[in-house]
């Protein structure tokens, strides 16, 4: 295996390494006052570990593994950007964009559910061994 590709299968973890620890942080903020705080946090800290090991090893049962766990995190990111949108309209003045500043971020899990599809979309075209 060359270098180059030792550093792309890498990155490719990576991104949901950075995206788990920031999700970490962010609900650590907020105490995890609520289980639903923990559900990002966990299935991407288990995405990044599926995606580690499908990318270096490459078996069949971890690609479907990691099929599964992709779906899993699209769900919980799309529940998790309703619960932000929610939690923004139970602030004094709703759906303002104040409220969308200072407020949960509603971007952050559909950035989260967009790059989990395109790593879905890469393996069901082929795109790991």
């Amino acid at each position: 295996m060359e270098l180059i590709e030792v550093i792309e299968k890498s990155l490719h973890g990576l991104k949901f390494l950075f995206w788990a620890l920031a999700t970490h942080l962010f609900h650590y903020r907020q105490n995890f006052y609520h289980w639903s705080l923990w559900v990002p946090v966990i299935s991407l800290y288990i995405l990044t570990v599926n995606l580690w090991f499908a990318e270096f090893i490459g078996t069949d049962l971890l690609v479907s593994s990691l099929l599964v766990v992709l779906i899993v995190v699209i769900a919980t990111h799309l529940w998790g950007a309703y619960l932000h949108l929610v939690g923004v309209g139970n602030r004094v003045g709703g759906q303002n964009i104040n409220n969308h500043l200072v407020g949960p971020p509603v971007i952050l899990p559909l950035i989260v559910t967009t790059v989990a599809t395109l790593d879905l979309l890469r393996i069901l075209q082929g795109g790991l061994p």
